[in-house]
């Protein structure tokens, strides 16, 4: 494939991951937190998997946030090492949500650390 020279800001923005968004930027997400488990081999969501999905959060299995809108997936991230997640954080699981915290991309992965989650 050849990419013309009108074309490569484009793809490299977006290969950038958030369009070009730097990493350790502060963002907020609004959409579902969700254990990553159940959410990516069963798609399991909402109200009626809510118990699970905190079960699970204690359990260890990584919070996600589901971004409304866009489908795309970010995995949520205490705010400091060797917290663990906040009671607030895990106490939302299955519910809809604005998420604010710092942005970061590694790997293809997107991740969030967590400030406050409404």
């Amino acid at each position: 494939m050849i990419v013309g020279f009108a074309t490569l800001p484009v793809v490299m923005a977006h290969e950038a991951g958030m369009e070009g968004m730097e990493t350790g930027t502060e963002i907020t997400i609004k959409g579902e937190l969700v254990d990553s488990l159940c959410y990516v081999s069963m798609a399991s969501t909402g109200a009626g998997h809510k118990q699970c999905a905190i079960d699970c959060a204690k359990a260890g299995i990584p919070i996600s946030i589901v971004e409304d809108g866009t489908g795309k997936l970010y995995t949520v991230l205490p705010k400091a090492d060797k917290t663990g997640y906040p009671a607030d954080v895990i106490g939302k699981m299955g519910d809809k949500v604005t998420l604010k915290g710092d942005f970061y991309e590694k790997g293809g992965n997107k991740y969030v650390a967590v400030e406050s989650v409404e």
